[in-house]
């Protein structure tokens, strides 16, 4: 079956223009695109969200995330360049028709308490469904929301209607969940996107979680992670479309944009098709045939036969 994919900011992150990017994108086949802070900064002082939009219709995107947003709750560090950031934002999902506003949780030490962040959470809400986004929270293993399953409990704590939950494959396998405690500690009401990639049994030698996230995410299907169970996993909970892809390595940053995301698009549609082909009947036995299967098992035509020797039946001499 056919599948929405959506490109995050890494996973197309380039040299080349926002326009030959985006065109990528869509040229690779994904419906979706994560922009970042940076672009969206770029955007806003060059070619206008306006602009933008034409380029994203005109590459076939239909889902379009923005962000992550830090430091969107009340604390002795916000300055203004926090304020700016939330502000081009909200214009940005306004003008593109965004679908959803990304939000990290706190990863400053020793972190704010999550109860003093929920009123911050719901004001953030409202403006987001203001300009027609949904508000996600990105939760992440060295964050004041460790686990999916705390960052769930903090989304139905605050209950706004406006408020999802993004479920990362990477931050959530490396933060200790299985797919058994996410099934059974994620509300399915709070799930509201998911990124796929694919990593090591254990973090490289040297390096820490934040910096396996940056530099070790693997294609989907390259690592040693069970995706095909954690698509059905999330499903089984009510989420189906986009899905997320973030690839992060130095050997995806070094290809061309396009040949990146081309790659991309086919290691995760395989893991896709791997969940979607779960439980169904096995597939028919390939016939089986006497003849050779090789070019070396043949022999050029003799006499008037007109056709090739096998080897194995060739006549004694």
């Amino acid at each position: 079956m056919e599948h929405d994919l959506l490109a995050t900011s890494w996973t197309w992150a380039g040299d080349e223009t926002i326009r030959e990017r985006v065109h990528a994108v869509g040229a690779a086949g994904f419906a979706g695109l994560s922009l970042s802070l940076d672009d969206l900064h770029e955007v806003r002082a060059t070619t206008g969200f306006a602009e933008l939009r034409r380029m994203l219709d005109g590459a076939g995107i239909v889902w379009v995330q923005l962000g992550p947003l830090d430091r969107w709750w009340t604390c002795a560090s916000l300055t203004d360049d926090d304020a700016a950031d939330r502000g081009v934002v909200l214009e940005a999902a306004a003008a593109l028709r965004a679908w959803q506003v990304i939000a990290r949780a706190d990863t400053t030490l020793p972190g704010a308490s999550p109860i003093t962040m929920a009123d911050d959470w719901t004001v953030l809400a409202d403006q987001a469904a203001a300009v027609g986004a949904q508000l996600v929270l990105e939760p992440e293993p060295w964050s004041n929301l460790p686990t999916i399953e705390r960052a769930s409990r903090f989304v139905v704590a605050a209950g706004h209607p406006n408020g999802g939950l993004l479920l990362d494959a990477m931050h959530t396998l490396r933060g200790g969940s299985t797919l058994a405690s996410i099934r059974q500690a994620v509300a399915p009401s709070t799930l509201a996107a998911v990124e796929l990639s694919d990593g090591l049994l254990h973090t490289p030698a040297g390096m820490t979680l934040s910096e396996e996230s940056r530099d070790a995410r693997y294609l989907p299907g390259a690592g040693a992670w069970d995706l095909p169970g954690l698509v059905r996993t999330v499903r089984d909970l009510g989420f189906d479309e986009p899905w997320g892809v973030e690839v992060r390595t130095p050997g995806h940053r070094a290809m061309p944009v396009g040949d990146a995301l081309r790659t991309a698009a086919a290691a995760t549609r395989a893991v896709l098709d791997a969940a979607d082909a779960f439980g169904a009947p096995a597939a028919p036995a390939m016939p089986s045939s006497p003849a050779p299967t090789s070019a070396v098992d043949y022999e050029p035509p003799r006499g008037g036969t007109g056709r090739p020797v096998s080897r194995s039946r060739r006549p004694a001499r």
